[in-house]
């Protein structure tokens, strides 16, 4: 089969592009319904068949602004099927592959078996000529070096002349999808002209954002750089906040000073980091490197440190451990972020467990976006009822609605451990509360 590049070029400009989206998770969805918003016809594909029933009823497994209204839309103008079968994409021109990469707990390597067997089935499916575009996030020379021979082996085709395929990592963010993958810039990687200029294209249709056209190994490394950096630099503000608490400053101010320096920006400390990305993608970028002594492992290692550092500074105030096994503790805080029901990789996760080796019994949970506990108690009281009945509040995440509690509202001798730096110093001056931020004393 011969690649006919020109009707190719024609169908995108035209709209007449069938677009295949594998995967619809916390990338995929949004992909999908941006692609959607561009007038191209979709065909969203995921195993999980509870999270496509969810779709198909037209409800949003994500909870997004938008999102359900748009998935209504869609279907009603017959736009947007979703189904479990991926032989459907044999439909499709485009398909964009949104599938997980995860670490290997073990190893600290990405499991690339979902993109693979994803990709398998994908090679029976070239009869037709197709683009196929990965978003998810992998190690380098992973396109060049594993996808593209495996596409080969399986289809018996060759990249660049039977098949295209590019690589096109996400940038968005959880809560804010839809808006960041329309107008957020964009980074092609491919190693033939056809593969990246009908995905540079492609995106020029669906997003406003600037497009950058790379080699596929310097997209990977670039998708990967960008997270590591924003680890490094929170590890670099978790040791600040631990040498302002010794030194008796507080960090934000540090930080806050800091940051006039037009050619500074010092990022947030906090309890950890959670979610996806910034926990996964600097073992990524080191991957088969031999820099277990890396800067960037280093800063892996101190940021996983931090909830092991609220435990202590909470233990800190006890005297004794008798006495803190008794405590009636409450974490406010379960999602990763701010704003989002993402529980993945949250600091809560190492607090609780850390918080058990104690026997604690008394330990609970409070999230307005989530149930998830992770063998915690969780609480769902309107928190101005209840949290005078904890003898310590540690906090995790940064949600809006901790942000209006007021001081009355805790138990007169409370021991608050505020990892998130949630409230105000100065509101607990005149209080029998303990009151403990991070990176100051």
């Amino acid at each position: 089969m011969t690649l006919d590049i020109s009707k190719f070029l024609e169908n995108i400009i035209e709209k007449k592009t069938v677009v295949g989206v594998l995967g619809l998770g916390q990338v995929g969805l949004p992909t999908a319904l941006c692609v959607l918003n561009a007038n191209y016809k979709v065909i969203g594909i995921d195993r999980d068949e509870k999270l496509i029933q969810i779709i198909a009823s037209g409800k949003s497994p994500l909870p997004e602004s938008g999102f359900e209204s748009l998935i209504n839309k869609f279907l009603s103008n017959k736009l947007l099927r979703v189904s479990t079968s991926r032989s459907l994409l044999s439909e499709a021109d485009i398909i964009i592959v949104c599938v997980p990469t995860p670490l290997d707990g073990l190893t600290f390597s990405a499991d690339l078996s979902y993109l693979k067997n994803a990709l398998t089935e994908i090679s029976d499916l070239l009869d037709k000529q197709k683009l196929i575009v990965i978003e998810s996030t992998i190690p380098p020379n992973t396109i060049k070096k594993i996808l593209i021979p495996h596409v080969e082996n399986k289809s018996g085709k060759k990249a660049g002349k039977d098949f295209l395929l590019s690589y096109c990592p996400e940038r968005i963010s959880p809560g804010n999808s839809l808006i960041e993958f329309t107008n957020n810039a964009r980074i092609v990687g491919a190693d033939d002209d056809d593969s990246l200029n009908l995905t540079n294209l492609f995106l020029k249709n669906i997003t406003k954002g600037e497009i950058s056209l790379s080699k596929s190994t310097t997209a990977e490394l670039s998708k990967l750089a960008e997270n590591s950096f924003r680890d490094l630099n929170i590890a670099f503000a978790n040791e600040l906040a631990i040498i302002c608490e010794q030194s008796g400053a507080d960090v934000l101010e540090v930080i806050r000073l800091a940051n006039t320096h037009p050619r500074v920006n010092i990022h947030f400390p906090g309890p950890g980091v959670g979610g996806p990305c910034l926990t996964k993608d600097p073992y990524l970028l080191i991957q088969g490197q031999g820099m277990d002594s890396s800067l960037i492992k280093l800063a892996r290692n101190t940021n996983d440190s931090m909830p092991d550092h609220v435990i202590k500074t909470l233990m800190g105030v006890f005297k004794s451990e008798a006495i803190f096994k008794k405590s009636k503790i409450l974490i406010l805080g379960v999602a990763y972020k701010p704003g989002v029901n993402d529980t993945r990789r949250s600091p809560t996760i190492d607090i609780i467990s850390k918080l058990k080796e104690y026997d604690l019994e008394n330990i609970f949970v409070h999230d307005p976006y989530t149930l998830e506990s992770f063998g915690a108690t969780m609480v769902s009281e309107n928190l101005n009822s209840i949290l005078n009945n904890f003898d310590c509040v540690i906090t995790v995440t940064a949600h809006s609605q901790y942000k209006d509690l007021d001081k009355s509202l805790f138990k007169d001798d409370c021991i608050i451990v505020d990892a998130a730096r949630v409230f105000e110093k100065d509101d607990f001056t005149d209080t029998n509360i303990i009151y403990l931020p991070l990176g100051s004393r």
